[in-house]
């Protein structure tokens, strides 16, 4: 015969870990859901979290599920930024999205744990006149690396 109190525990340890699990589905489900990620707000789980975010440069070692936003600019005009950057997936898979002032988004890199690439590469980037973010975007409590330099902007950090 169980007793009361162990039953409780059970019961309560089994509600934890099925909120546990559908919280983690619920930031998973937003990776391929543009009308999720253009929201003003982040919606993340973030398990882990190394940032510097100063100067015209974004450096960040992150465990995400979800978004995260980590650059705003106000744009006078159009144009077009080449920028330097470094990615790595460690686990999971994750990608770094442009937000345009019309809420488009446009995905500027996508990789996966598969992928552990840690060269230097170079973005065009398309802004446009108003406001323009870029979100990182996680699946899976992906493992990322990232390194990004825009001399225009705002960088910000992700953690809580």
């Amino acid at each position: 015969m169980i007793s009361k109190k162990k039953m409780l525990i059970f019961i309560s340890l089994i509600i934890s870990i099925s909120m546990l699990i559908g919280c983690n589905n619920t930031m998973d489900n937003i990776y391929n859901d543009n009308s999720k990620i253009v929201k003003e707000g982040d919606t993340f789980g973030l398990d882990e979290t190394h940032e510097v975010a100063k100067n015209g440069i974004y450096k960040g070692i992150v465990k995400l599920s979800g978004t995260g936003t980590i650059w705003t600019y106000k744009s006078d005009k159009n144009l077009n930024l080449k920028v330097p950057y470094t990615f790595s997936v460690k686990s999971g898979k994750a990608k770094i999205v442009l937000i345009s002032p019309n809420n488009k988004v446009t995905v500027l890199a996508e990789n996966t744990g598969k992928n552990t690439e840690g060269e230097i590469k170079k973005l065009t980037i398309p802004i446009k006149k108003g406001n323009n973010r870029i979100k990182l975007v996680g699946y899976k409590k992906a493992n990322i690396t990232l390194e990004i330099h825009i001399d225009k902007g705002e960088f910000q950090k992700i953690d809580f």
